[in-house]
């Protein structure tokens, strides 16, 4: 058991005002509405970290330049950055980030649906042979 903070004093970052979304101009109710980074962007930015109680985008784990979309291909792909390099939380986050994304996303996106990475190096590679890596990577 981790006795103590990981990160006891982490940077905290002004958080962006939120842009307002106009309504789909299309009436056709069965097509399927495009996705961007903003969006997916919206549905994750107000994520908790596990240590503090701020949030991903507040500590700039998570920022709208570290997603990718492909909406045509379904593809969404965020990368994320964990405050600290010795990052112990890196698998909770990035699971966080996945189950959060299942629920807000439609169903063509759930087949393959997103790879967290990191970008410190020696926390991908603790990552990269964790248990869970295999829920991380769709």
């Amino acid at each position: 058991m981790v006795t103590g903070l990981i990160n006891a004093n982490p940077i905290v970052y002004e958080r962006k005002a939120r842009q307002v979304r106009s309504a789909p101009t299309n009436i056709d109710e069965y097509a399927d509405e495009p996705i961007d980074q903003q969006e997916i962007f919206d549905h994750i930015r107000d994520i908790k970290d596990p240590e503090h109680p701020y949030s991903l985008e507040e500590l700039k784990v998570v920022t709208e330049d570290s997603i990718e979309v492909n909406d045509k291909q379904s593809y969404v792909r965020v990368t994320f950055t964990p405050t600290v390099e010795h990052c112990s939380m890196a698998t909770v986050i990035g699971l966080c980030l996945r189950v959060k994304l299942m629920r807000s996303l439609p169903s063509r996106y759930k087949g393959d649906l997103v790879c967290c990475v990191i970008f410190w190096p020696s926390c991908f590679h603790q990552l990269q042979y964790a248990p869970s890596t295999k829920y991380l990577q769709g």
